[in-house]
């Protein structure tokens, strides 16, 4: 008995080959490499139940990030800005950006998305997605802005 089904083996490896940059925005997104890997782990789980999701006429690497938002996106827990401590200070100011517009930050700035395929991503239009954008650098320079106020009035 043939275990690997016709076409197993290219979609397998077109998968693997954005592991790394799933892996990468997922830890950027959760704070931390462990919670990032659980849901990469459960985004592979949910395609393997499901492996159609990679033939909704969008790229391997844009469909594989749609499904591990709606992954995200479904604990409540993600709709909700970090209130943790997070140890590196970058990983501090993304954790108070709000969720939506943290997610779409990351896609631009970090995984290097057009404005169109992180939209597809978040299921949104590009002009939400901008907006959300500009929403999360208008909060960071508010995070840094706090943060050099801070340091400025302890010297």
């Amino acid at each position: 008995m043939c275990l690997i089904r016709e076409g197993f083996l290219s979609t397998s490896q077109a998968v693997a080959q954005h592991l790394p940059y799933l892996r990468r925005y997922a830890r950027a997104l959760s704070g931390s490499q462990g919670s990032g890997d659980a849901y990469v782990a459960a985004t592979l789980e949910a395609l393997i139940q499901d492996p159609k999701v990679l033939e909704a006429g969008l790229s391997t690497r844009i469909a594989l990030y749609r499904l591990f938002t709606k992954i995200w996106n479904s604990v409540a827990l993600n709709g909700m800005s970090s209130g943790g401590s997070p140890s590196q200070p970058v990983e501090r100011h993304l954790a108070q950006i709000p969720p939506k517009p943290r997610q779409a930050f990351l896609l631009v700035a970090l995984e290097g998305l057009s404005e169109d395929d992180a939209a597809k991503v978040l299921d949104i239009d590009a002009p939400t997605l901008r907006d959300l954008v500009e929403e999360s650098g208008r909060e960071l320079a508010a995070e840094i802005a706090d943060e050099t106020t801070h340091i400025l009035g302890h010297n």
